[in-house]
């Protein structure tokens, strides 16, 4: 039995060892100035050491009174935290520069996963003082939110420089980072505000009875379809048509839907659209009154030499009438207050044969826009 005791002993060690290096690899303080990596000399770390690149339920902590420079790539994932700041003493800081990188990997960046952690992984700005400088801070450099979906990672910047989106290492998006390049607290950036599409410049349009609708989309990641809603009170909401989505795409892709029999009265619009796994984003609300701008006339049509414009008695606020051209340029504009039961008149004689449009927009958002011919038979 003697000759077990060594043995059961070492056993033993190896179980508090290992438990003690388990302990300590979650939580990390950055106590002194300098570079979150350093691969020779003192760091900014506590005994603790330096978090690892890839860091699972972590709680990472810059104390009062340290700035910390990020020279690397930082994935926090299985509910992990980075906090700026702790007791409000003495601002802290991290500061994102330029890596010059070209991919993920190479830069200079923290990447919160949504990984269905929970808690969700994130990071907070503790108080007033603390902040998160990434005004430097190049194409993959910065703070972002993630989600894989379909084999591949759409990455979305919160904080740093144009571009904000991206399928893999293909930008897919040019637009402002979501909290631009500095960020003060009390603040919190959460993984869970990742969405699968980037949805831009949904409109609705009243055309001959019928209601337009036209969006674009500047990235998708795993898209699956657009559901079409309508409203008649903007607390129900009635899906009266599905379209499918392209699925991944960085580039911008433009869809359309009509509502051939959309009703009387004002009517509100939205589309929601939904990745293969659920996930959703939707648009904002485009309003029309099919009522009111069926009203407005456009004759005569064909049109050789003029068009006129009928606005009907009961539009009491500011139209603006616009001729628009077979290139989509603005030909002629008129903007008018008061205009009800008056008749606009547009010359015509000028311009080449063909289909023109003409667009009447209403002070409350809405549009009309009727198709005219102008011929010289």
């Amino acid at each position: 039995m003697k000759k077990l005791y060594p043995l059961a002993s070492l056993l033993l060690s190896g179980l508090i060892l290992t438990f003690g290096a388990n302990a300590q690899s979650f939580t990390y303080t950055a106590v002194r100035n300098g570079n979150w990596h350093t691969t020779s000399g003192p760091n900014v770390w506590d005994p603790s050491g330096e978090p690892p690149t890839s860091c699972s339920s972590c709680k990472i902590i810059i104390n009062a009174g340290v700035t910390v420079t990020l020279n690397t790539s930082i994935t926090l994932s299985g509910g992990s935290t980075l906090q700026v700041g702790s007791d409000g003493s003495a601002a802290a800081a991290l500061l994102i520069p330029s890596s010059g990188g070209t991919d993920w990997a190479s830069s200079y960046n923290i990447i919160l996963p949504n990984d269905g952690s929970n808690p969700t992984n994130t990071m907070k700005v503790v108080d007033g003082i603390s902040l998160v400088n990434a005004s430097p801070a190049g194409t993959y450099d910065g703070v972002l939110t993630s989600f894989t979906s379909g084999g591949s990672t759409t990455y979305f910047k919160q904080l740093g420089n144009s571009p904000n989106g991206f399928i893999g290492t293909t930008v897919g998006s040019n637009g402002p980072a979501a909290y631009g390049t500095t960020l003060t607290g009390p603040k919190t950036l959460s993984a869970t505000g990742t969405l699968p599409i980037t949805l831009v410049n949904f409109d609705a349009v009243v055309n001959s009875g019928a209601v337009d609708l036209t969006w674009t989309t500047m990235l998708e990641s795993n898209a699956d379809h657009f559901d079409i809603e309508r409203s008649t009170d903007g607390t129900k909401w009635d899906v009266i048509g599905k379209v499918a989505a392209k699925g991944n795409s960085s580039i911008a892709t433009n869809y359309s839907y009509t509502d051939g029999n959309p009703g009387s009265g004002t009517i509100e619009y939205r589309v929601h659209g939904y990745d293969k796994d659920g996930r959703s984003t939707v648009s904002p609300v485009r309003v029309v009154r099919t009522t009111a701008i069926a009203s407005v006339s456009v004759f005569p049509n064909p049109a050789t030499n003029y068009v006129n414009v009928s606005i009907p008695a009961t539009e009491m606020s500011t139209v603006h009438i616009r001729l628009i051209g077979q290139s989509g340029q603005m030909l002629a504009e008129k903007n008018l207050s008061g205009a009800g039961g008056t008749i606009q008149t547009f010359g015509v004689s000028n311009y080449p044969p063909g289909n023109y449009l003409i667009q009447v927009l209403h002070s409350d958002g809405t549009k009309q826009i009727s198709k005219v011919l102008i011929s010289r038979n």
